[in-house]
C-alpha cells in the first residue's frame, strides 16, 4: 500500500535509500522482533507478553549511547534498573512457567529497540514514508523466504479481514513512530511507548477475557514508574536549558 502510494505521487525516486546498510538492518531487526513477539504471544497472555517487552524503552537508552552518541543521563540508567526489576517481578523467575515466551518477549524488546535507534539514525535523512516502505519491503522479502516452510493460508472470512487490518494499522503505527523519531531523540521518546501497556491490558480483557494477576500488575506499575520518572526528569532538564538560554540572551550586550 505504501509503495503504491509513493509510486503514484513521487515516481520511483522514493526507492533511493539513504544509508542502505542501515535500511537493511532496520528491516531485519523489525522482522526478527515481530517473529519473536508472535512466539511470545503463543506462550504468554497478551498483557504479560507486552509487559515483558516493555523493558525495550530502557534498552533504547543503551543502544542510543552506543550507536547515536547520545549521552544518557543518570536518570536514564536509574530507569533502566527499575524497568528490569519490573520485568523480573512480572515474570517471577523460578516461580512462573514463562520459559520460551519470556525469552521471546525479551528478544523482541531488544531487537525492536535496535530498530528504533537505527530509525533515529536515518530519520532526518529520508522521508518518513520512504523509511516505512524500505523497512517493510525488506521485511516482506525476508518473510517470503521463511513463509513457505511455516505459513498456512487463512481460513474463514474473519482471518481474511484481520490480515489486511493488521497491515493497515501496523503501517500507520510505524509511520507515526518514524515521524516522532525525526523530531526528538530516542531516550526522550521511549517513555511514551508505555501507553501500549494500558492499551494491551484493555484489549486483553475485551477480546480474550484475560486480566493480569497481582505480580504482573505490580511489575507493570514498576515499569510505568521508570518511564514516568525519565519523562519528568527530561522535562526538568529541558526547562533548565531553556532558562539558561534565555538568561544568556538577556545578558548579551546589544
Amino acid at each position: 500500500l505504501v509503495g503504491s502510494y509513493l509510486v503514484a505521487t513521487r515516481g520511483l525516486r522514493f526507492a533511493h535509500a539513504a544509508r542502505p546498510g542501515i535500511q537493511i538492518l532496520r528491516g531485519i531487526t523489525l522482522v526478527v522482533s515481530t517473529l519473536c513477539f508472535w512466539t511470545a504471544l503463543s506462550h504468554l497472555p497478551l498483557v504479560e507478553a507486552v509487559t515483558v517487552s516493555f523493558i525495550g524503552p530502557t534498552i533504547v537508552v543503551i543502544f542510543s549511547a552506543l550507536l547515536l552518541g547520545e549521552r544518557p543521563q543518570r536518570t536514564h540508567w536509574i530507569a533502566l534498573g527499575l524497568g528490569f526489576v519490573g520485568v523480573l517481578v512480572a515474570l517471577r523467575p523460578g516461580v512462573s512457567n514463562a520459559g520460551v515466551g519470556a525469552i521471546a518477549a525479551l528478544a523482541s524488546a531488544a531487537t525492536y529497540s535496535l530498530y528504533l535507534v537505527l530509525t533515529r539514525k536515518v530519520a532526518d535523512q529520508a522521508d518518513s514514508l520512504a523509511l516505512l516502505f524500505h523497512a517493510n519491503a525488506i521485511g516482506a522479502l525476508a518473510l517470503t523466504v521463511i513463509a513457505p516452510a511455516t505459513a498456512r493460508m487463512p481460513s474463514g472470512v474473519a482471518e481474511w479481514m484481520i490480515l489486511p487490518a493488521l497491515g493497515v494499522f501496523g503501517a500507520m503505527g510505524h509511520w507515526c513512530m518514524i515521524k516522532a523519531y525525526s523530531y526528538a531523540d530516542a531516550a526522550t521518546l521511549a517513555p511514551f511507548m508505555y501507553a501500549q501497556l494500558l492499551v494491551a491490558t484493555f484489549y486483553g480483557w475485551l477480546i480474550y477475557d484475560d486480566l493480569p494477576d497481582g505480580f504482573t500488575l505490580l511489575g507493570m506499575m514498576v515499569i510505568l514508574a521508570s518511564g514516568l520518572y525519565v519523562l519528568n526528569e527530561s522535562r526538568k532538564t529541558d526547562r533548565a536549558l531553556r532558562r539558561a538560554r534565555a538568561d544568556e540572551v538577556s545578558s548579551t550586550p546589544e
